[in-house]
């Protein structure tokens, strides 16, 4: 094992998608990705393994080396983290290329793109195909444009994303950074009162455990008793016991009996600058 007390240690995700593990194993719980140009701080290293946290909602697990690249200075990592023209990548996943060696982006990953090329902390790399765009209008516009992404446990990505992954990427691909659990994204705001009835759409609905009282889902509420969520895939589903025998959706009996509390759009979009 290595660790270093005196001088801290920055790198960015090269690869894509790299899992953030709850161990040093490759078959660790993925609790969390790192997107490609998405910076962290190393705390250790064992092995061929970093144990991080990550600069952008301040996730901690391990990743391995191969999957990231570590600046060589302090100076480069601000150079790169502080980089007024990097964005989040609005569109669905793409390739870029430099000679025989190919990355993705996938949607999110905060890089500089000038509509020809990719830039990252190694330098440029080609498009290969001009991406396809997404809805950029309104945040339920862009929230919709996941419909069918297969859920995946840790997911953030148009490639695979779990339910507090799909309202975090939804909010940062609008400039609103929101924590990466439903737990944490629970606290960030306050709860509106009145239920479903008071809900409007584009307001956001958690649900609790068996417990009665750890958060353990959420999804965006669509307006009469519906709810979009990652579960199985992105779906929608009626949550509204009224309206179980008219609604064209499938009614889910379990999240309407655990509704925990709903967040107004407003609220979170608040507490999402406030984040910035």
């Amino acid at each position: 094992m290595t660790k270093n007390n005196q001088t801290k240690r920055y790198a960015y995700a090269h690869s894509g998608i790299a899992p953030l593990r709850k161990t040093a194993s490759d078959t660790a719980e993925m609790v969390s990705q790192v997107l490609l140009g998405e910076t962290m701080e190393i705390l250790e290293s064992v092995e061929r393994w970093h144990r991080v946290i990550c600069d952008f909602d301040g996730y901690e697990g391990w990743v391995s080396v191969a999957q990231v690249v570590e600046f060589n200075s302090e100076a480069a990592y601000k150079s790169w983290s502080e980089n007024t023209e990097r964005r989040r990548s609005p569109f669905y996943t793409y390739r870029i290329s430099r000679g025989n060696t190919f990355l993705i982006v996938p949607t999110g990953a905060p890089i500089i793109f000038n509509g020809f090329d990719v830039e990252l902390p190694d330098g440029r790399w080609d498009v290969v195909i001009t991406p396809y765009q997404l809805k950029e209008h309104a945040i339920m516009d862009t929230a919709m444009e996941f419909l069918g992404v297969p859920y995946l446990w840790g997911g953030r990505t148009d490639a695979g994303i779990d339910c507090s992954g799909y309202i975090q990427m939804v909010y940062s691909l609008h400039k609103y950074n929101l924590p990466r659990d439903a737990s944490q994204q629970f606290k960030a705001a306050p709860l509106i009162e009145g239920g479903l009835k008071k809900a409007n759409y584009g307001d956001v609905v958690y649900f609790h455990g068996k417990d009665g009282e750890s958060i353990t889902h959420v999804g965006f509420y669509l307006g009469e008793g519906n709810l979009m969520h990652a579960s199985g895939n992105v779906q929608i589903q009626t949550i509204d016991p009224d309206r179980r025998a008219s609604s064209r959706y499938l009614f889910n009996e379990t999240l309407s009996k655990c509704i925990a509390g709903i967040q107004s759009s407003k609220d979170l979009k608040k507490a999402g600058s406030r984040n910035n």
